[in-house]
Formats: structure tokens, sequence, C-alpha cells
């Protein structure tokens, strides 16, 4: 019972003690590795145009060069989630990175688009890894008040690793203008990775799942390190550990997800995530492609070298700008998601996604080039004010702490085969039936999104976290 209590005080210090630097190091140095996803999977929409003209792919082979890294961050996210549940956050944060540079580089020098799958494969598991691991740590080490906002300014730094993306590959793009030009692409994350590797050598365990474990000294030092309060139980820490539970927890594994008080929990979390990614990785991965096959710039077609990287420089550029409007997105989540919700944020989202996808696919080949942007613009906002926010924050809150990482990570792992779905899918079905019939798919894709959030709803927004 009193130990009981001392888990409850560690949680009480960490949801009301005022935010410090260190917590905030803490948080950027989570997210940090958000961003670095962001980066390299959106930068591979400005590389893919380059490998498939420098290694001469088809559309299936262009498929699996893109699409290595997405199928990857399925089983990352998966295994990653369960790992980090037994081992810990900390440990796992910093082996995923190391996993990632070494990746990163062996893709730079891959010799034909079987190694560069290989080498994206498990770079993407490494991808994949990072959202339930830093949705796990920022959930549990921030406090309750404005969790929402907490969770979705660290999950915008993979909006601002898009941009970036993009913003690295025009700039690589116009200083060599050259088809190999890829390969410096896929080696420019190696250096901020560097960096956050380095700085997460600090970084402390959770103290939440240090409690969890029943490693009370540990959880209760590092709670005074991040919030300069030492926890001292009280006896309002004493009445919760009467009312509540006495006596070890057992261990949950994954099939506890599946027990009939957590499915509608599951349903929520994995279903719109799945078709969320459809669109965001379909559509997002190959912006630059899709902009330029809508202009004529198309690396299939037998258009002469320079007047194939002009277009593609040109398509690079449109992409970046509208990239910009992700971020825009992630802020306007931020002023909202505790205000509105996220369930209705969640499904407006959905509904702006679908609007301007079908815009899109209205339009299609020959439009006017703003009606197109603005398409663009409209989906990558709505995108990121509703779904790809909230589909990372509500695992982090409808999950207890013993299975937290666990079930954030079949989510993410739901998501990722969406991804993997959407990138396979968009070259594919492109060569199959064309482009537009292929945009309103995932228009209508996105509308049933809507449809699942709002039958399997469950509102978190002022809750606090379930352990």
């Amino acid at each position: 019972m009193e130990a009981l209590a001392r888990k409850h005080a560690v949680a009480r210090v960490l949801d009301e003690a005022p935010v410090s630097r260190r917590r905030l190091g803490v948080w950027a140095l989570a997210a940090s590795g958000i961003g670095l996803d962001g980066y390299d999977l959106f930068i591979m929409s400005v590389a893919g145009p380059l490998i498939v003209a420098d290694l001469g792919l088809s559309s299936w082979q262009d498929s699996v060069a893109v699409g290595a890294a997405v199928l990857g961050a399925v089983p990352g996210a998966l295994l990653s989630g369960r790992i980090a549940d037994r081992i810990g956050r900390r440990a796992m944060l910093k082996i995923d990175l190391i996993l990632f540079l070494v990746t990163a580089i062996l893709s730079a020098f891959a010799w034909d688009v079987w190694s560069l799958a290989v080498f994206r494969f498990l770079q993407g598991a490494a991808v994949g890894a990072e959202y339930p691991l830093s949705a796990s740590m920022v959930s549990e080490v921030m406090p309750a008040r404005k969790r929402g906002v907490w969770m979705t300014g660290a999950f915008s730094f993979q909006a601002i690793g898009m941009v970036l993306g993009a913003g690295a590959g025009f700039l690589l793009l116009t200083l060599m203008p050259e088809e190999t030009t890829w390969r410096w692409m896929l080696l420019s994350g190696v250096v901020p990775a560097v960096i956050v590797a380095i700085l997460r050598l600090r970084i402390p365990e959770s103290p939440r799942w240090e409690a969890e474990r029943g490693n009370l000294d540990r959880a209760e030092k590092d709670t005074e390190w991040l919030t300069g309060q030492r926890p001292i139980v009280t006896d309002e820490d004493r009445a919760f550990a009467e009312v509540y539970e006495a006596g070890p927890q057992p261990r949950m594994t994954f099939k506890d997800l599946w027990a009939p008080v957590r499915r509608r929990a599951l349903i929520l979390t994995t279903v719109p995530w799945f078709l969320m990614d459809i669109a965001l990785y379909g559509i997002g991965l190959f912006t630059p492609t899709i902009l330029a096959g809508l202009t004529g710039a198309d690396p299939n077609t037998h258009m002469a070298k320079d007047d194939f990287i002009a277009a593609d420089i040109a398509a690079t550029g449109q992409a970046a700008f509208t990239d910009l409007f992700l971020i825009i997105g992630f802020v306007l989540n931020m002023i909202l998601v505790e205000r509105a919700g996220r369930i209705q944020l969640q499904i407006v989202g959905f509904v702006g996604m679908a609007v301007g996808l079908g815009t899109l696919a209205a339009v299609g080949s020959g439009g006017p080039l703003w009606i197109l942007l603005a398409s663009f613009i409209v989906f990558n906002t709505m995108v990121n004010m509703g779904p790809n926010a909230t589909t990372y924050l509500l695992p982090a809150e409808v999950f207890p702490t013993r299975l937290r990482a666990t079930g954030h990570g079949v989510a993410a792992a739901a998501g990722k085969v969406g991804a993997v779905v959407g990138t396979f899918l968009l070259p594919i079905a492109t060569a199959s039936v064309g482009l537009s019939p292929t945009i309103a798919v995932i228009a209508v894709l996105a509308l049933l999104g809507a449809v699942v959030t709002f039958f399997f709803r469950i509102e978190t927004r002022g809750r606090e976290l379930r352990d």
C-alpha cells in the first residue's frame, strides 16, 4: 500500500509541477527523433524521381525503393513499443538512433534497387520505432495540464523535418543538378542525427515507467531531477492507494489489447491511423512526383535530361512551399486541441483532407497550377490540424502505463501498414487507372476515417493518464 502511495506521489508531482528547463530538454530530445523521421521519409519525395531516373526503375521498382522504409516502419513500431515496456524508454531511444545512423549511411552507398530497399527497410524500422518511444516519453514526463499541446508540439517536429527535408532536397538539387544527387540527400540526415544521439546520452528514464516497475527510489530521484520537487507521500496519495488497489500488478502483453474493455480504444487508435497514413504517405511522399507528372516532368517519359532536372527542381520548390502548411496545421492543432478536443479535430481534419484531395482529383492533369497548389495546401493543413496529430496523441492517453508503449506501437504499426498501402498503391494505381481516380479513392478513404472516428470516439481531453 505504501509503494502504491509513493507511485501516486511521483505521478502527482509530474502532473502538477511547473515545466522546468530539464523537462523541456527531455521533451525536445524525445521529439527530435520524430523530426529526423519526417526529414528522412519526406526527403525521399524529392530523391524519388532522381532514383528512378538514375537507376532506370519501373513503376513497381519505384514503389519498392520509396516504400521499403515505410514497410520497415511496421515491425519497427510494433516491436519497439513492446520492448520499451520491458526495458524502458531511454534505452530504446538510444538504440533506435544508432540503427538510424548506420542504415542512413548504408542507404547512401546502395548500388542497386535491392540493396537500397534492404538498407531503407532497416532504416524504416528505426523510423517506426520513434513513434511509440517519443509518445510514451512525452506523455509520461510532461504535466497533465495541456498534455495535448505538448504532444502535438512534439509531433510537430515531424512537419519541421518534412519542410527541412524538402528544403534540403531543393538546395542540393539546385547546387548539384544531377541524377546522382539523391545519394547526398539520403546522407544529409546523418549530421543532425549524430547531434541528437549525443544529446540523448543524458536523457533520464521515464519516472512513471520506473515507478510502475517498482523502482520507486529511482523514480523519485528522476522526478526530482526533472521537476526540482521531491515526491513526498501525502494523505491524498495514501487515500488513493486505499481506494485503488494493493499488491503487485500483473505484466501486460499484446493479448491484453484485445480484452473487451480495450477493444473500442484499439479500433479508435488503429483504423483511423491506418486510413490517414494511406493518404499522408501516398500523397506526401510523392508530392513532387505528382506535381511533376501534372506538369509533364515525368522521369518515366523520354524527356531530355536537362529538361527533366529543371522540371524536377521546379516541382520540388512547389512541394517545399506547400509543405510549409504542414507546420501551420500543427500550430492550429496546438491552439485547438484542448479547446475543441481530440475527436472533433480528427473528424474535421479527415473531412478537410477529403475536400483537398477531391478537388485535386477533379481538376486533374492540365488544371491551373494555383488550384493544384491550393488543393495540396488544404490537404497539408487539415491533415496536421487533425488526424496526423490526434492519431499520435490518442494512443498515449487511452492505454495504461504498463501497456502504453505497446498499445502505441500497435497503433503506429497499423498506421505504417496504411503507409505501405499508400506508398505502393500510388505509383502502381496511377500507371494502371490514372492519377485522378487514384486520388479520388484516397479521398473516400479519408471520409471513412471520419466515420470510424465518430462511431468509436473516446474523448481524452482533460483526463489524467491511466495507470
